[in-house]
């Protein structure tokens, strides 16, 4: 009888301890945000000048996808393609933090680029309960992107 509870003592303990190496394992974080385009140089100027984003290497090596460095690990991957039907609700987006929206605004408005809050005032700012602002635009494709001050929560 003590050699059964021994053995289901043992195989619990492997269970717990493959259990805390698996949850420990799968962490995860951002790596790239794709997207596919319509007409690729339009695009990629559009994100360059809108974010100033910088070109890397582009590990496909394929002529119709640039790769970007959005942060400091993410990626923007833009991908040409021949046919694009978008119909994308605003709750569907690539969110980005920065940490003065009002320079943000400023660049926006110099570029001619429309903004909107999030029930779709043009030129207007949300504040979320939680006091971050925010902004959304829409790429040449109709992507929405949500830019908001949230960095001020790791201050």
């Amino acid at each position: 009888m003590n050699k059964i509870y021994l053995f289901i003592l043992l195989i619990s303990c492997t269970v717990t301890t493959y259990g805390q190496e698996k949850n420990s394992a799968m962490k995860f974080s951002i790596d790239h945000y794709a997207i596919n385009v319509t007409d690729l140089q339009r695009s990629v100027d559009y994100y360059q000048s809108v974010f100033g984003i910088k070109e890397i290497y582009n590990g496909t090596q394929l002529d119709h996808i640039k790769w970007f460095r959005l942060g400091d690990q993410q990626e923007l991957h833009i991908i040409s393609v021949e046919e694009l039907n978008l119909q994308i609700p605003k709750g569907v987006h690539l969110a980005l933090t920065t940490a003065n929206l009002s320079i943000f605004i400023n660049h926006l408005n110099a570029l001619d680029i429309p903004y909107y809050d999030w029930p779709g005032k043009k030129g207007a700012v949300s504040i979320r309960p939680d006091t971050i602002e925010q902004i959304y635009i829409q790429d040449p494709d109709g992507y929405w992107i949500e830019i908001n001050d949230g960095e001020k929560r790791f201050k």
